[in-house]
């Protein structure tokens, strides 16, 4: 296992570049920054797409963001990638279908096998994309990969240039397989269906809870990250995450962080790696399997340890 430089080994990036936004223009400059400044790798402009969510709710007429900071959203990507792809809602979809509406694009609409997808609040560093595309030399070919990131962890400071793997949790900055996704659909098609006709932040916590209360594994969230995280296990698929953190997450204000809990989870001194050369190991089915057994125990312990009491805390409305 030899360490390699990115601009040794430049690589052409032939995955569709997905990034998800709303109101928080600012966070989104910086994301777009960090793509625009990618070394390593050949990235054609017009692959990367930003699917814009809207204001207002179609269910409730309730306004949910800003029209001027989402126009100007509009207006930071357009500046930073003149060829890139807009596609803007006319409505609120809500997180959960905005990101739905990317993943159909990407493997139904384009019929891309692999693809890149990045929230709004994840910045890359310089060889962020060089990461990604090292982690699909060396998934493509394991089918149980579902997804995998290269952010690190943000509770340490690996140097490099070695890089190990650790469970992914959060879906911020990612490939996906349309295998996997594929896979996925049919298991998280119940999830979906209690999503529609109502805001995303008001779903019924309580029946999708109810969802997994069967199941020898539980969240205690109701998101469409905790529902993938859920299916993943249920299906034998692997979310792996690089141990070297190739970008941040700075993602102070939003949808599920305040300032004070981003700065108690130590996100305030997430840093991006300064080394040069890498050295990745093998993504074998040892290290999988470890990944996904990290994983299943915590999963397995809420649901044996917390969970009923969530389920008593979160009766179902309809």
């Amino acid at each position: 296992m030899r360490a390699i430089r990115p601009e040794d080994e430049p690589v052409e990036v032939a995955a569709p570049v997905i990034l998800y936004s709303f109101d928080r223009p600012d966070y989104l400059r910086r994301v777009c920054a960090g793509l625009r400044a990618q070394r390593g790798v050949r990235l054609d402009p017009a692959g990367i797409w930003l699917l814009q969510d809207g204001a207002v709710s179609p269910h409730t007429g309730r306004r949910r963001g800003d029209p001027a900071a989402i126009a100007a959203s509009i207006a930071v990507f357009r500046e930073a990638f003149p060829a890139g792809q807009v596609l803007d809602s006319a409505h609120n979809l809500g997180v959960a279908h905005n990101i739905l509406r990317g993943e159909r694009l990407a493997f139904e609409t384009l019929d891309a096998p692999l693809a890149y997808f990045f929230e709004d609040d994840l910045e890359p560093g310089p060889h962020y994309l060089w990461a990604l595309e090292q982690l699909r030399r060396r998934s493509e070919a394991e089918p149980r990969i579902a997804y995998f990131g290269a952010y690190g962890d943000h509770r340490r400071d690996y140097p490099g240039p070695e890089v190990k793997y650790i469970p992914l949790e959060h879906h911020w900055g990612f490939g996906l397989y349309r295998r996997a996704w594929r896979r996925m659909a049919d298991w998280l098609a119940p999830y979906y269906a209690l999503l529609e006709g109502r805001d995303y932040n008001d779903r019924d916590h309580g029946r999708i809870f109810r969802l997994w209360e069967g199941l020898s594994i539980a969240s205690e969230a109701s998101s469409q990250d905790a529902a993938k995280s859920i299916a993943c296990l249920e299906l034998g698929l692997s979310r792996v995450l690089t141990t070297v953190s190739f970008g941040r997450y700075i993602g102070e204000r939003g949808n599920s962080f305040s300032p004070a809990h981003f700065r108690a989870m130590g996100f305030d001194r997430h840093r991006i790696v300064a080394a040069e050369a890498f050295a990745f190991h093998p993504l074998d089915p040892a290290r999988l399997e470890a990944v996904d057994a990290h994983h299943r125990r915590h999963y397995e312990r809420l649901r044996r340890e917390r969970f009923d009491a969530i389920l008593a805390a979160h009766p179902a409305r309809g």
